[in-house]
């Protein structure tokens, strides 16, 4: 029940929400609301447009976490993937339970859960002709990564680093504008979107759903070295 039929209404209250849900009840059709689908769409079409008018820009990154020693991301598999504000909601609810959980290390499920909502994702921008749109990339020995050519738009960079009982998983949301030179991302401590458990069979993000798609020629990043 809307918490607005909770309140105590006075008389005249009362009158407005009677008129309210006269003129609602009038309304037999709603209005079209945009679906996931459909902002993915919308979405992959503005970068593959900006993608062929040149409007790019060239995005570069480094990887580490810190401890007694930094620890960089080395020789690791960097992936761009367009951004859609349904998939940042969806990463942010995970987000959420590792910080809530005072960021100790989540379930193994959590994180395949994870693993599934970027692959279904990355799947979807393919059926929807976007293919041309995933990049991947290594990191060089100290973690820098590169990506030339990146349309304007909303990307999210992933990563991971992996140690025998954990796994840092990045998720991170860049707006590219044309123009920006060289725009720098920092995969850090401070934005890692989750630690959780792992098991010997569990795969990095990276490659989890690559099998399901063929890398597009020529649309590998530079590693920066």
């Amino acid at each position: 029940m809307p918490d607005c039929w909770k309140k105590q209404f006075s008389v005249a209250a009362m009158a407005a929400a009677v008129i309210g849900l006269a003129a609602c009840a009038a309304v037999t059709t709603p209005p079209p609301q945009a679906t996931p689908q459909s902002r993915l769409q919308e979405a992959v079409q503005t970068l593959l447009a900006n993608q062929a008018a040149g409007v790019t820009t060239t995005l570069t990154g480094t990887g580490f976490v810190k401890g007694p020693i930094v620890v960089p991301l080395a020789d690791g598999e960097i992936v761009l993937v367009p951004l859609t504000p349904d998939l940042d909601r969806a990463l942010a609810g995970l987000q959420r339970q590792w910080l809530e959980g005072k960021r100790r290390p989540l379930p193994v499920d959590t994180y395949k859960t994870a693993l599934t909502v970027l692959t279904a994702h990355r799947m979807a921008v393919v059926e929807a002709g976007g293919e041309s749109l995933i990049r991947f990339t290594r990191t060089d020995g100290k973690g820098k990564f590169r990506f030339e050519g990146v349309p304007e738009g909303s990307w999210l960079v992933l990563g991971d680093l992996r140690s025998s009982v954990s796994i840092l998983l990045w998720a991170y949301p860049v707006r590219v504008r044309a123009g920006q030179d060289m725009l720098p991302v920092l995969l850090g401590d401070g934005n890692i979107l989750l630690e959780a458990q792992v098991d010997s069979g569990t795969p990095s993000p990276p490659a989890a759903g690559r099998d399901a798609q063929s890398t597009p020629t020529g649309q590998e990043g530079s590693s920066g070295r």
